[in-house]
């Protein structure tokens, strides 16, 4: 059995603290191979083990999906048999389990299918649009239909949108970061390894292309 690393622990006990003492939805910030799929499985192992809840993770990838579940195996066994699958790309429709791993492609216009949910996770959250509508703010309206006291949890690399646009405010869907750690902080603390870079060995004379929201433009280059 897999156990959390001190910085995922801190990110699991700062999701509770918020939960506890707010009435809004938190979100995590945790750098790319930080293991974020582990914060997901120890919260989804604590809400069904411990306090007899319901979970739904969703996740915009079926290999994202495949990875959680395998996390959730390995963190919390006995969960195992109690963690389903709704996904058209990985042919499952689980519906009546504990905990579901689910494809938003697959559940946006489902909500009013499934049980309700005491919680639902939603990885790499920069995706949920900070403004109209979308298929995470269409299952997100319905899920609330079936219990209207559900509670959301966001999990991110980056919590900006196209042109640093923070996906966390009063009146997103996510709105506040309760917790984060960045890639220099792992890389001191022997988590991540450091970065290297290699200069190539021509000067590459960029002043003849332009930029275009924040990237050269592709045909130049």
């Amino acid at each position: 059995m897999l156990e959390l690393r001190p910085y995922q622990l801190e990110a699991v006990e700062a999701i509770y603290r918020h939960l506890r003492e707010r009435d809004d939805n938190p979100c995590v910030v945790l750098p790319t191979a930080a293991g974020k799929s582990l914060v997901m499985a120890q919260v989804c192992k604590d809400a069904v083990g411990r306090w007899g809840g319901r979970v739904l993770i969703l996740a915009h990838v079926k290999e994202l999906l495949e990875q959680t579940r395998d996390k959730i195996r390995r963190v919390a066994p006995e969960m195992w048999m109690k963690t389903g699958v709704y996904s058209a790309g990985l042919k499952a429709r689980d519906t009546e389990c504990s905990i579901i791993v689910a494809g938003i492609q697959s559940v946006y216009k489902r909500a009013c299918e499934f049980d309700p949910f005491d919680l639902i996770i939603i990885d790499e959250a920069h995706l949920v649009p900070p403004e109209g509508d979308g298929m995470y703010r269409t299952f997100l309206e319905d899920a609330r239909k079936v219990n209207p006291n559900v509670r959301l949890i966001g999990l991110t690399a980056t919590p900006f949108r196209m042109k640093s646009v923070l996906i966390c405010a009063p009146e997103n869907v996510l709105n506040d970061v309760c917790y984060e750690i960045g890639v220099k902080e792992l890389i001191l603390q022997g988590y991540l390894c450091p970065l290297i870079t290699k200069a190539s060995r021509e000067k590459i004379d960029t002043s003849g292309l332009h930029v275009r929201a924040g990237e050269f433009v592709a045909g130049e280059v």
